[in-house]
């Protein structure tokens, strides 16, 4: 009785919610729970991203020929594709089915594919969105299968999403997530309204603090890194409900903040900006209130506004690594919003997260080689754009520190480089002082060469694009988008030993040659790709530098 009860109750609301919202047109007399299904499909975007109702329903593919897939939204802020299906139960009993589970699979696995042949017009629709997310580094694949259901699936029906993640994803990266939301998850998220109810926090320790009094009250000091790993834990991406952005992975930057937590904790504090929240109301206990030593506070209303990044990569490695995460400290600043307008709330939020960020490939403009290539090049009327903030304006005489740094680790003998520039290429500017950037840009690097190379390589990729979207092959595609660093060594490999590759610039008909190689290498790669690794996701197997190297020798005996 009380699953009917309950299943009304949702069933109303989502009406209230989504009335008038979803496009019906195509079953204007809903008789099998579509309008359901499809509110659905949207709550779990609402659920999982800052999509407001209105936008959320505008990503609902569901209908004939849907793919098994009910909704698809890039969130750019999150750096994720979310892929979702919905089942509507009007009994509020029951988990997904195999079959289910199977049709959703197939569905996500042409999205990894970029196989939409035959798909309606609302997910061709959304072809450059999937492209994005496939193409870009660090952007994820999130399914969702969101249902009335008052099970979870078993191991049994997961089974095809096991299978699917553990071939999709690897050591060098987490390309596919997924989740599943019941009855339970729907009911409590409904039944605390739309908006995401307030986060409190009590007894929150500020170690070594201080206090500002005006314009508004806030305190400042360091926490540990274990308690922000806690608070992460614990309420994840609602910490930044007034944030810009949410946490975005494994970017390059996080990577490196990771990489110091696991491994100098004790620097931590040093290398990093530090973490800013918002609070409808801040409260000071009496314990230990004596000194500023230490001090304990009630936080009321919080919201993170500024180190959405910090904060999610130290909860990922306090997931891996409690004791090692909880030996670093952290800067944080404490802003009370008691007698704060809304107009100075948002400018607080904004402006701290528009500030200017320094990269590690900044760092270059510091290296006389760069200025000794730029001034070569200037006298075969080229401009090597080599300093941060630079934009090309003229693409035909004009190119970027961005394509140099891709286009020379690909020109190196070792694909190590190709591979790096593949999985992380802020990884090859880390450190100007030496290798792998010294090994790309030292005093014997030829500016012929470096220009050579990035014409190349824009010639090779617009190619790509082009035999991307003739071929009828789903891992050949993958291979165009995923494979292009591996191509792009190989290319050079053959073109840097032409008589004039470090001597003049190379004219269009020498780099016609490119073409006739691509066509010759792509189905090497993808046959001896398929044989070594049929089971492997191309995203990851580029992305390992053991991998390549298999895949370059075999393609190599094949090519003699």
């Amino acid at each position: 009785m009380s699953n009917n009860i309950n299943i009304r109750r949702v069933n109303a609301r989502i009406r209230e919610l989504f009335g008038g919202k979803i496009d019906m047109s195509d079953f204007p007399n809903d008789d099998a729970k579509h309008f359901e299904t499809r509110a659905l499909a949207a709550l779990a975007l609402a659920m999982n991203t800052d999509l407001e109702i209105d936008q959320a329903c505008k990503h609902i593919t569901d209908g004939y020929k849907d793919m098994g897939i009910d909704a698809i939204f890039l969130d750019e802020s999150q750096q994720k594709l979310f892929v979702v299906q919905s089942k509507w139960n009007s009994n509020g009993t029951g988990a997904i089915t195999q079959k289910e589970m199977g049709s959703f699979v197939e569905g996500i696995s042409r999205i990894l594919n970029d196989d939409l042949n035959g798909a309606n017009g609302k997910i061709m629709a959304k072809s450059m969105d999937i492209e994005k997310a496939l193409t870009q580094m660090e952007y994820q694949i999130h399914a969702v299968y969101v249902h009335t259901g008052n099970q979870k699936a078993d191991k049994y029906v997961m089974r095809p999403i096991d299978q699917l993640m553990c071939s999709t994803n690897d050591e060098i990266s987490t390309i596919l997530l997924f989740d599943e939301y019941y009855f339970k998850d729907i009911y409590s998220y409904l039944s605390n309204g739309q908006e995401q109810s307030q986060i409190d926090i009590d007894d929150v320790i500020l170690s070594d603090w201080g206090k500002v009094e005006t314009p508004f009250k806030a305190y400042y000091g360091t926490v540990s890194a274990a308690t922000i790993g806690e608070w992460y834990k614990i309420y994840g991406n609602k910490l930044f409900a007034k944030n810009i952005r949410f946490y975005k992975g494994n970017t390059e930057v996080n990577a490196g903040m990771r990489k110091v937590l696991l491994q100098e904790p004790e620097k931590f504090y040093y290398y990093n900006n530090g973490i800013k929240l918002l609070c409808s109301l801040i409260k000071r206990k009496a314990k230990n209130s004596t000194t500023t030593d230490t001090g304990l506070f009630a936080l009321e209303g919080v919201s993170l506004v500024n180190g959405a990044q910090t904060t999610g990569t130290i909860g990922e490695a306090y997931i891996e690594n409690q004791e090692q995460v909880a030996k670093a400290k952290v800067m944080i600043q404490i802003i009370d919003l008691t007698n704060v307008d809304v107009d100075t709330s948002s400018q607080i939020t904004k402006l701290s997260n528009t500030q200017n960020r320094i990269e590690s490939k900044d760092f270059a403009s510091l290296d006389p080689v760069q200025e000794k290539l730029r001034t070569e090049l200037t006298f075969v009327h080229y401009e090597y754009l080599y300093k941060s903030g630079s934009t090309i304006s003229n693409p035909d005489k004009q190119f970027s520190f961005d394509e140099a740094i891709v286009a020379m680790a690909c020109l190196n003998n070792d694909i190590s480089y190709a591979v790096v520039a593949k999985r992380n290429v802020g990884a090859l500017s880390e450190d100007i002082t030496k290798a792998p950037y010294k090994v790309l840009f030292n005093p014997a690097t030829n500016s012929y060469e470096l220009l050579n190379s990035v014409l190349l390589m824009r010639e090779l990729e617009k190619y790509l694009r082009t035999k991307k979207d003739q071929s009828n092959n789903n891992r050949s595609r993958l291979v165009c988008i995923h494979g292009n660093r591996f191509i792009l060594h190989a290319v050079l490999q053959k073109m840097k030993n032409a008589s004039n590759f470090s001597i003049a610039v190379m004219d269009k008909t020498e780099m016609d040659i490119i073409i006739r190689f691509i066509d010759e290498m792509l189905p090497l790669i993808t046959q001896v790709m398929d044989e070594l690794y049929p089971e492997s996701y191309p995203a990851n197997i580029f992305k390992n530098v053991k991998k390549c190297k298999e895949i370059e020798m075999k393609v190599d005996d094949m090519s003699d």
